[in-house]
């Protein structure tokens, strides 16, 4: 009896391990950000052109991605939503349903994307429009940076 509960167990874990083992396979290096959800933007005259992260919240405007990216890979968005990709150690992401832009490369003078065929350099407190988008790189460097993404 001891011997058919212990092969009933050992045959649970394989099984367990199986479905773990499939479902990184065909979940691959792509991922989905939800986002949440952020109030609208303000549309009186005089107001603001470019939305800017909520100082109360902490979250970013209405259509806007708040982008953390490390050096060993790791990237975190909040805001908008939208997708990250890692494929032969290069990262791709997009805000909200907006096409993907690549992360060409980070250090202290900015971070560099590319879309749409073109590089586009961006150093810390700079903002430039990157395919799609504007991007404003909030800080830099050899560890890692932060940025936001909103449509152009």
């Amino acid at each position: 009896m001891k011997i058919l509960r212990t092969q009933s167990r050992t045959a649970a874990v394989r099984l367990l391990v199986g479905v773990a083992t499939v479902a990184l396979w065909t979940s691959g290096c792509s991922s989905s950000v939800p986002g949440e959800a952020s109030p609208a933007s303000d549309d009186r005259p005089g107001a603001s052109a470019s939305p800017s992260p909520s100082r109360s919240s902490g979250r970013p405007a209405a259509g806007t991605c708040q982008i953390k990216v490390s050096s060993n890979g790791s990237i975190v968005s909040r805001g908008a939503g939208g997708r990250t990709i890692t494929t032969n150690g290069r990262t791709s992401f997009s805000c909200g349903r907006g096409p993907l832009i690549a992360i060409e490369s980070i250090d202290s003078s900015g971070v560099t994307f590319s879309a749409d065929g073109a590089t586009v350099p961006v150093a810390p407190g700079g903002t430039e429009t990157v395919g799609a988008y504007r991007i404003t790189v909030s800080s830099a460097d050899s560890g890692g940076a932060e940025f936001q993404v909103e449509p152009a």
